[in-house]
């Protein structure tokens, strides 16, 4: 802004809309109770950008009359009203986007709620304050117009730099001109090169990889171990302390965790939470270290070593996971194993792997109906008597000094091996008369899954994985295993398959984006229509949309990035803020026509004037996205492809709206007239007048 504007003045004065804008957001989230946390401090750092552009506007033209010799005073006030429409309508646009979409349900919806309303808030504050404080401050604190300084030290330095970025903006104006008149000339052709920009996008877009969130690089990540099903926790426990030594004999390793076992009693599992080392502090990331560890783990293939990250959404799930549902076990079981043998050649996918483990040695009590009846006995005396044997139960409690305790009957530890005393084992009948187990009852030793698990009313089996850091992605795996499903693997009839997870969330993802930008383009449409009284106009300023999105999907592109809950973000901001430059054009253009200037002329001139605010905004927002593009920690990291789509978005909706939309203003300008006088001519019959 000081190079472009020449004056710290006005610099200090446009600067002053960040303090005021963002306190002014933190009291309208305390007013609607939100808290400080990542998705609403997230809004705010997106917004720096945002919330300087409404003053930059207002305050470059109040400038551009105070060099023209005008009273600061006057200027403020002209100047502020020849931009107040363009203003609104941007701020409003921004709005427009953020506010319908604040209200998406699910797991999307509760991303977006705080972060939108956060900031429409700061927008809000900032359309305040560049129409009353930035007009206030150029009246009576800007000062008058005053040349550059060029002499003493200041002028020798700074005064030369300033001088040289004047000449250059005057010389970018003058070949700006020059464009616009191309433009004007061949308009035809400038659309059809910007159609074809767009079109070769969509290309690009289907070869960047889509995910609900992209490749973690936290410096943390967890490795299972899993033997065959009976393993006992000893074994368990030897095995797990060797794999934890070949972990720790690495430099990147801060520290392990390790869990032999689980909640469900299971001895044959274990698992590692492993912290690294500070990213300053390693050669490598997280995924590429990850495959170092899954080298060093191969000599010990019989406990199935599984690297798998800790997931953020998924309470405990790993980033990819796909059900296979039936009420058939053994039908869902090799549907499940021919859907992960193919999943283990696929290159999207890491250390895949199916819950289902068969092997539990169980021994199974097997009443045979012909005699039970003969004795009298029941299948559910049999299974309550045994029970009560086995487990126990709790006929009474004992009371002492307030406090109870549970008093439970059942054999004695050396007696409650049913398959060493099967044979001594009695049961009641209906008669209660005890008769011995083995009379109506078979021993069978078997095997039976670990786990039964179920959803639906139906049991599941379910494949699990990790996507591969820049592979096709969530969306790309999804759309592999549909085709599985459809050419290569039968589902028996009453089998089905669900995605869960975060590949559930990534469906939700894509439908919630694609109902926010219907909503948001139908939104700004309305906010522009109702400014510029007219339903054809808004055409012209919304034709920078699909423009930005190009941008967005060249840069992921170009920088390996994915397409995750991020960058659609990004995408979804870049559809308020694209709109900005050609609101700008489009009402400088209005502005002058109706002051008598021909269409072509004022086009031209509309350009040359808002050039300049034009580069300061977008210069703006770049620098305001420059720190989210870098990421300049581990957990800013996540969101650097959020960056890189809006930086990618303002270059490229900045330069193809300089050009296109003068292109098609001309032909949107016709038919507005022509659509005018055809509504007269309807409205008003020749026999009327």
């Amino acid at each position: 802004m000081f190079f472009f504007l020449g004056s710290g003045r006005s610099t200090l004065i446009t600067g002053l809309a960040l303090p005021n804008s963002l306190l002014g957001a933190f009291i309208l989230m305390s007013l609607a109770g939100f808290s400080i946390n990542v998705m609403t401090l997230l809004a705010l750092s997106l917004s720096v950008g945002l919330l300087i552009d409404d003053a930059i506007v207002v305050r470059e033209n109040i400038f551009r009359h105070i060099e023209r010799g005008e009273d600061p005073i006057k200027a403020a006030s002209q100047g502020t009203k020849e931009v107040m429409l363009a203003v609104i309508g941007t701020t409003l646009a921004v709005i427009a986007v953020f506010g319908p979409i604040a209200f998406l349900s699910g797991v999307v919806g509760q991303f977006f709620k705080q972060f939108g309303l956060t900031i429409c808030f700061a927008m809000a504050i900032s359309l305040a304050d560049a129409l009353t404080v930035a007009p206030m401050l150029s009246a009576y604190f800007a000062g008058k117009s005053h040349g550059i300084k060029t002499t003493g030290v200041w002028g020798g330095t700074v005064g030369k730099a300033l001088q040289a970025f004047n000449r250059f903006q005057d010389g970018l104006e003058n070949r700006y001109e020059k464009i616009l008149i191309f433009t004007l000339k061949k308009p035809r052709q400038v659309l059809m090169g910007a159609t074809l920009i767009f079109v070769l996008s969509l290309l690009a877009a289907a070869k960047v990889p889509k995910t609900f969130l992209g490749a973690q690089d936290m410096g943390e990540f967890s490795v299972g171990l899993d033997m065959p099903p009976g393993t006992s926790l000893q074994t368990m426990t030897e095995l797990a302390l060797k794999v934890e030594k070949v972990i720790h004999a690495n430099p990147e390793v801060k520290t392990t965790t390790l869990t032999v076992g689980n909640d469900q009693g299971e001895a044959n599992l274990a698992n590692f939470f492993i912290e690294l080392v500070p990213v300053k502090q390693r050669k490598v990331n997280t995924s590429q270290f990850k495959d170092v560890i899954r080298e060093q783990l191969k000599p010990y293939e019989e406990a199935n070593p599984t690297v798998k990250d800790v997931d953020m959404v998924g309470i405990g799930m790993r980033p990819f996971n796909v059900n296979i549902i039936g009420n058939d076990l053994n039908q869902i079981v090799e549907v499940g194993n021919q859907l992960l043998a193919k999943l283990k050649a696929h290159p999207g996918l890491k250390d895949p792997d199916i819950n289902f483990r068969p092997g539990k040695p169980e021994f199974q009590v097997a009443v045979d109906k012909g005699r039970a009846e003969r004795f009298g006995v029941s299948s559910t005396m049999v299974g309550a008597e045994l029970r009560t044997l086995i487990e126990g139960s709790v006929p009474a409690v004992f009371r002492e000094r307030g406090r109870e305790y549970d008093v439970r009957v059942r054999l004695q530890d050396d007696q409650r091996d049913l398959k060493q005393y099967f044979n001594e084992t009695f049961v009641p009948n209906m008669n209660f008369r005890l008769v011995k187990l083995s009379r109506v009852a078979d021993p069978v030793e078997t095997t039976g899954p670990s786990t039964i698990s179920r959803q639906d009313r139906g049991r599941y089996v379910q494949i699990m994985a990790d996507l591969t850091p820049g592979g096709v992605g969530m969306g790309g795996v999804m759309s592999d295993i549909r085709k599985m499903f459809e050419s290569e693997i039968q589902l028996p009839p009453g089998v089905r398959y669900a995605f869960v997870g975060q590949a559930e969330n990534f469906q939700e993802l894509v439908s919630s984006v694609v109902t926010a930008v219907i909503l948001s383009v139908i939104f700004i449409y309305l906010v522009l229509a109702s400014l510029y009284e007219s339903f054809v106009t808004p055409f012209t300023i919304m034709l920078v949309l699909p423009l930005a999105a190009c941008g967005a999907f060249y840069a992921l592109f170009m920088s390996g990035q994915a397409l995750d809950i991020n960058s659609m973000i990004g995408c979804i901001l870049l559809l308020g803020v694209a709109s900005k430059n050609s609101i700008l054009l489009v009402d400088c253009t209005q502005q002058l026509m109706e002051e008598g200037v021909p269409r072509e002329q004022a086009i031209i001139q509309a350009g040359k004037l808002r050039l300049r605010p034009i580069l300061m905004t977008t210069f703006a927002l770049i620098a305001g996205m420059l720190p989210v593009a870098i990421g300049l920690n581990e957990a800013s990291r996540q969101r650097t492809n959020m960056g890189v789509a809006i930086i990618g978005g303002l270059i490229s909706s900045t330069f193809l709206s300089l050009v296109v939309v003068p292109a098609a203003y001309a032909y949107i300008d016709r038919f507005k007239k022509w659509s005018q006088m055809k509504i007269q001519s309807w409205i008003v019959k020749p026999s009327d007048v």
